[in-house]
């Protein structure tokens, strides 16, 4: 099987990676439909969609169980792809009951009903009866259908939405010159008083051009201005804008945010298309130098999900900066709410319960607490019980000691508290002239839940393993119970302006507080968290696997299967995982493991050469050879299509060096520039005009079949008089890959630089001569040896890395000093 470092494109994935997987786990492949569309439509709205695999409960493929999403071995995992594929599953005509995806080095198992992801992807004879016979009611189906087709056109609404909101902020900043982040904050007025016109005044909204302009010429008056004083004086708004708070915009920039805004309804818009966008607002702002005030979602719903709210639950972030633990524990809460078998009324007391009565946040900076406020609007609400007020202290009869069940924050790294009143009511401030604020965090965080509560917190490694704050740590276990520590990469939060390293803690309140007894821990090292220096998303997330073992850990389980560096140990004074980390027993086995592969793969590679070599030997090269233009075999093929707005197309490239075509992006109609595209069939050859010269040629397969290239990419096909095209096709592509062809081609390409506008017409493409043997027992026994050529260079790839991996093996049983 290949390796990860083989995969260049997302057929490799697909051929190299997925389908060998199935055939281990016994899923035979005349059960499997390839590139199967499914049209869907909602409203005037209409779309085809391509499941990459639907795999079927018998070769009759009546029944699915299995849809397959694989993407590029560079594309992250994340929670659009996870969305993608449970909605694939639930569009087909039957519901599939599991949904996989897989970039070649992370695979995702998720059940389509509930959303819940499974360790691994069963073999087929170990499926659960119910999942072949997987059957849900009528209602239930029309609803996972409206929800799946909701999903995937939320994504053409969330980019007009974006890009209302970036014209709207390009506004301020060229009209104004403000940095920013205080256009940001301009920005967020304005669209409040947006919502606001829209929630409270339906039938007279005051948020339009024609009023705008009317008022202002009549009366003199800034309608916008006008909305913002009002809604500081509503009780319901209270403390989202300070009572001084302006718009600090000239007349003529409001206009224009009007004017764009006019024809948006955000009333009639989702809560998630109007989330989504307004996250990727906020993300864009406050990585930009306000990283402190922006925990990564990766480390938001991990530490979401193993704390795993229920619905009533009272959650509190004393820190909440833009509200991300908020949201998104509301974003599960809220899912859990609609799969309960409750009636509709009671799903809706629920709901309302969860937007009014059980989120709360602090912060105690204007833009912050104002963005979190907006940021909770958006989607959906609970943003009642946010507040711009100091963290460590109480707000009254709403944020106070022992309410809550739950406490998730990140709490402000490097600064110090130095207020007196402050430290007399907290143990770690206690006879101090200064603290750290983390430090008190972590007291506070514990104080605010219940006895029983779970708390959710990041620190800084520093407090776990530095012997001054000794007292913390034992401070920690007096009070809680230590359930799990995750070490997160350094790379974590550097995007967002931190270089500390860090920890996710996990712990529950005890009931008493005691001498510091605790219980076995889990522990795991999070080398990837899913972000690159720069702040921007990698592929490698370990995370998710992380929480399936800390969930194996919750049911009493001390060994895992889905992350290697995940253990459970009883710790001593050190509480920071990365001091206990350390490699076991099986590490042997490991190696053990690596040999036997390695040892299989050398048999592989030494039996394959043989035959290589054995063939080489037979090859004669003095048979008759005939000299053929490629015009003579080739004729080019076009099928031109004028695009569709809201069709999506599944785009083409073509890799160098003969690497193949492959699917490089999928994009809907109105976002591309031109006005037509052209289909490609199986079995057509194509190239790239502009980099034939470094072997751009391949032969299109069954998974291309349906997709579209630009006029960039020709397209041919054997001529009908030929016989066997397969095979001739074959031997086309493998000449023109050779060097000799290659340095034809670069000399006939023309165009104004050589490397980046050098294009080889087709025309001379189709003048070219070729050398075709008149056997044709001789055609394929070359194009067989290239085949098998191909083979062997690929098994010693895969030795390549054994290798690598078993020196790193042994190199993990060298001891080190304790």
């Amino acid at each position: 099987m290949f390796k990860k470092a083989e995969f260049k494109t997302e057929d490799d994935v697909k051929i190299n990676f997925l389908i060998p997987l199935l055939k281990k786990l016994g899923y035979a492949i005349n059960c499997i439909d390839f590139n199967k569309s499914i049209e869907i439509q909602e409203g005037r709205k209409r779309k085809i969609i391509h499941a990459d695999l639907v795999i079927y409960e018998s070769n009759k493929k009546k029944s699915p169980l299995i849809v397959c999403e694989t993407k590029g071995p560079n594309e992250v995992l994340d929670k659009f792809v996870k969305e993608q594929a449970i909605s694939y599953a639930r569009l087909l005509p039957k519901i599939a009951p599991l949904a996989l995806i897989t970039n070649g080095s992370q695979t995702q198992v998720y059940q389509t009903l509930n959303k819940n992801r499974i360790g691994s992807l069963p073999r087929r004879n170990d499926l659960d009866t119910d999942i072949v016979n997987f059957i849900v009611s009528q209602d239930v189906q029309d609803g996972l259908r409206w929800e799946a087709k909701h999903k995937l056109f939320i994504i053409d609404d969330v980019q007009t939405f974006k890009s209302i909101l970036k014209s709207c902020h390009n506004e301020i900043r060229n009209n104004e010159g403000y940095d920013p982040t205080v256009a940001f904050d301009e920005m967020s007025k304005i669209l409040f008083c947006k919502l606001y016109e829209e929630k409270e005044n339906p039938k007279n909204n005051r948020f339009r051009l024609s009023i705008f302009d009317d008022t202002l010429e009549r009366i003199g008056v800034n309608v916008v201005k006008q909305i913002l004083e009002e809604t500081k004086n509503n009780a319901l708004y209270s403390g989202l804008f300070l009572p001084d708070a302006t718009i600090n915009l000239h007349d003529r920039t409001i206009r224009k945010i009007v004017k764009l805004f006019e024809d948006y309804d955000l009333s009639l818009t989702g809560f998630d298309i109007k989330g989504e966008a307004f996250e990727y607002f906020l993300s864009d702002t406050f990585t930009g130098g306000l990283g402190e005030y922006f925990t990564p979602r990766n480390i938001v719903e991990f530490i979401v999900e193993a704390i795993d709210p229920k619905i009533g639950d009272k959650i509190v972030d004393p820190f909440c900066g833009t509200g991300g633990f908020l949201i998104y524990a509301f974003e599960v809460i809220n899912e859990k709410i609609r799969m309960q078998d409750f009636s509709e009324n009671e799903k809706s007391r629920w709901r309302v319960q969860l937007s009014n009565e059980s989120l709360f946040g602090t912060d105690w900076k204007e833009r912050t607490s104002q963005a979190c406020k907006m940021n909770m609007m958006v989607h959906g609400d609970g943003s009642a019980g946010v507040f711009m007020h100091h963290g460590l202290l109480d707000v009254e009869t709403e944020i106070i000691e022992g309410k809550f069940n739950i406490c998730l924050t990140n709490p402000p790294f490097g600064s110090l508290e130095t207020d007196p009143k402050i430290f007399r009511d907290y143990e770690l401030g206690s006879g101090r002239k200064s603290q750290d604020r983390v430090i008190l965090a972590i007291e506070r965080a514990i104080r605010l839940v219940k006895p029983g509560g779970k708390i959710g917190i990041v620190v800084i490694d520093g407090i776990l393993n530095n012997k001054r704050t000794n007292y913390v740590r034992d401070y920690l276990k007096r009070n809680c119970w230590i359930k799990g520590i995750i070490s997160i990469s350094k790379e974590t939060f550097e995007g967002y302006g931190s270089r500390a390293k860090t920890s996710i803690l996990l712990l529950e309140r005890k009931e008493e507080p005691d001498d510091g007894l605790q219980e076995p821990v889990f522990m795991a090292i999070a080398k990837n968290t899913g972000y690159a220096p720069n702040g921007s998303q990698i592929t490698g997330n370990e995370l998710p696997d992380i929480l399936l073992n800390y969930r194996a850990f919750l049911k009493g389980l001390n060994k895992f299967n889905y992350h290697e560096d995940s253990w459970v140990i009883d710790p001593k004074d050190r509480l920071d995982a990365e001091y206990y980390w350390k490699r076991s027993m099986e590490a042997i086995h490991d190696i053990d493991e690596i040999q036997k592969n390695i040892s299989e793969l050398l048999d592989n590679v030494r039996n394959e050469y043989k035959r290589l070599q054995s063939d080489i030997e037979k090859v004669s090269l003095d048979s008759q050879f005939t000299i053929t233009n490629l015009q003579d075999l080739l004729q080019e093929v076009k099928f031109r299509e004028a695009i569709e707005n809201e069709k999506s197309y599944q785009l083409l490239g073509v890799r160098w060096w003969g690497e193949g075509a492959f699917i490089r992006e999928e994009r809907i109609g109105r976002e591309i520039k031109s006005a037509s595209l052209y289909k490609v069939s199986e079995g057509w050859i194509i190239y790239n005009r502009l980099f034939a010269f470094r072997g751009s040629f391949a032969i299109l397969s069954k998974e291309h079949d349906g997709c579209y290239v630009s006029a960039e990419f020709p397209t041919f096909e054997i001529k009908p008089e030929i016989k066997h095209p397969e095979l001739i096709s074959q031997y086309i592509v493998y000449c023109l890959l050779t060097p000799q062809y290659l340095n034809i081609i670069d000399a006939l390409s023309t165009g104004s630089t050589k490397t980046s506008r050098n294009r080889f017409n087709q025309k001379h493409f189709l003048t070219l001569k070729m050398q075709i043997p008149v056997n044709l027992a001789k055609t394929k026994e070359l194009v067989e040896l290239l085949n098998r050529a191909n083979i062997v260079r690929s098994k010693q790839f895969q030795l390549i890395k054994e290798m690598d991996k078993l020196r790193n093996g042994i190199y993990n049983l060298l001891p080190i000093a304790s």
